[in-house]
C-alpha cells in the first residue's frame, strides 16, 4: 500500500528532480519556498528601490501565501519539484478554484496596513477584466487557477517552471474544470504559459494600473512589467 501511494503521488522525473502531487506533508516547506521565490516578484521588487516601505518582506509573503496552503496542499491539483540530491523542495505550483477566496483574505488585503494590498487589488482587477472578456470564468466550477508558481532562487535555470506546468495540466484536465487560468506577473511565467498552450486573454502594463488614482508600479525592469491573464480550454 505504501509503495502504491508513493507511486500515485510521483508524476515523473527530470534530471535530479522528481515531480510530485503536493500533499500536506510538504505544506510548510512549500509555503516557505513560494514566499522566498516571490520576494523577487518583479513589480514588488522594483518598487522597493524607490519606496522601501512598499516592498513586501518575506514575512508579508508568508502571511499572504499561508491563506491558500491548506486548500492547495489537499486538493490533489498542486505539484512540487523535489531535489533528490539536496533533499529540498526546489519549486511548486499551487492550484485553486478560480473563485475560491479564503475566509478573511479579501478583508485583510483591502487594508492599507498590508504592503501586498495594492498588488492583490491589481490581480483582482486582472481577474475582473478577464471575466468581462470571457464571462464563463465567473461561473462556479468552470475554471481552475494555476495560482502561485515559484522556484527557489537556488534552482532557477533548470526549466522547473515548465515541468511544473507539465505536471499540473493532466491533473486539472481530469478534475472536471473546463478552463485553466494563469495570472502572470512576470515575463518568465508568461513564457511558460505560452509554451504550454495557454492563450492570452487580457494584459495590462503594470505602470498603467492606478492605485488610489496614481500609478504605483512604474519601474519594473525589462523584460517584466506586463501582467497577463492566460486561459487554456481543457476539454471541448
Amino acid at each position: 500500500k505504501q509503495w502504491y501511494q508513493r507511486r500515485v503521488r510521483e508524476l515523473f522525473r527530470e534530471g535530479n528532480f522528481v515531480y510530485h502531487i503536493l500533499t500536506p506533508k510538504y505544506r510548510d516547506e512549500v509555503l516557505m519556498v513560494l514566499s522566498r521565490a516571490f520576494c523577487t516578484e518583479p513589480v514588488c521588487d522594483a518598487i522597493g528601490e524607490k519606496q522601501p516601505e512598499m516592498r513586501p518582506s518575506l514575512q508579508d509573503w508568508v502571511e499572504f501565501t499561508d491563506y491558500w496552503m491548506d486548500h492547495c496542499a489537499s486538493n490533489g491539483l498542486s505539484v512540487i519539484a523535489l531535489d533528490e540530491v539536496g533533499h529540498r523542495v526546489a519549486g511548486a505550483f499551487i492550484v485553486r478554484d478560480l473563485l475560491m477566496v479564503p475566509d478573511g483574505f479579501d478583508t485583510k488585503y483591502n487594508s492599507d496596513e498590508k504592503a501586498l494590498t495594492p498588488w492583490m487589488n491589481f490581480l483582482w482587477h486582472m481577474d475582473a477584466e478577464a471575466t468581462k472578456v470571457m464571462p464563463e470564468l465567473g461561473e462556479k466550477g468552470k475554471a481552475v487557477d494555476l495560482w502561485f508558481l515559484g522556484v527557489h532562487p537556488d534552482y532557477r535555470g533548470n526549466k522547473i517552471a515548465n515541468h511544473l506546468i507539465r505536471g499540473v495540466l493532466p491533473l486539472i484536465k481530469n478534475s472536471g474544470y473546463k478552463y485553466g487560468t494563469i495570472e502572470a506577473t512576470s515575463a518568465f511565467t508568461s513564457m511558460a504559459a505560452e509554451y504550454n498552450g495557454f492563450t492570452k486573454l487580457y494584459e495590462m502594463k503594470a505602470c498603467d494600473w492606478l492605485w488610489k488614482g496614481q500609478p504605483l508600479y512604474i519601474n519594473a525592469k525589462a523584460p517584466h512589467g506586463m501582467w497577463t491573464f492566460w486561459v487554456k480550454q481543457l476539454y471541448d
